[in-house]
């Protein structure tokens, strides 16, 4: 699994965590993925795309220079 992709999946954790969705399925509806491309990433096969990245930057304000390691702020400061 690349590790793009696993820092989103932990996202997708830490989302859950703090109650910004309510599961895999509503984090996919919103960032425009298809559930079974989920499936697809987790093993290993399809990755998450940048139309997908950038997404989630906006929709739940991630920090895009976290995803690829540069920063250590998940989210962007408010």
């Amino acid at each position: 699994m690349e590790k793009i992709d696993a820092k989103i999946l932990s996202l997708m954790v830490q989302l859950t965590a703090l109650n910004k969705i309510n599961s895999e399925s509503d984090f996919c509806e919103r960032i425009g993925l298809l559930k079974q491309n989920l499936s697809r990433i987790k093993k290993g096969v399809a990755h998450f795309t940048p139309v997908h990245i950038e997404n989630i930057c906006k929709v739940f304000k991630v920090n895009a220079n976290w995803i690829f390691g540069i920063q250590k702020n998940t989210f962007l400061d408010k």
